[in-house]
């Protein structure tokens, strides 16, 4: 049986979200779930990057989507092909939020 890690914020600041892989473990990156209270606005990007346990040469930016450009509220993101995970190496997601949306996050990572 594997394991499943969520890690949620909600809020209605900047959002920053961080999913750590545990160290000596290898996940896999599920999904990012985002429910906004209405939609934004103001043009800004929603950003999911990795923070690399290797190094910061190995940060790479998985995603980013101008939320307000498709009048989003809600977001489902699933990485395909499927993205493996090292220990210590961490999901970031990251949006300044300036319309002040209530917003619910939610990184989902289950065990390789």
């Amino acid at each position: 049986m594997s394991t499943t890690l969520k890690f949620n914020d909600t809020g209605t600041a900047a959002l920053a979200l961080a999913g750590p892989v545990p160290t000596g473990q290898t996940y896999r990156l599920i999904s990012l779930t985002l429910n906004l209270s209405a939609a934004p606005t103001t043009s800004e990007n929603l950003t999911v990057t990795l923070d690399a346990h290797a190094g910061a040469i190995y940060d790479t930016l998985l995603y980013s989507l101008d939320l307000s450009a498709g009048a989003t509220a809600d977001l489902v993101w699933q990485p395909d092909p499927e993205l493996l995970l090292e220990g210590n190496d961490v999901v970031r997601v990251a949006w300044a939020n300036t319309d002040v949306r209530n917003y619910g996050a939610q990184i989902t990572m289950k065990a390789v």
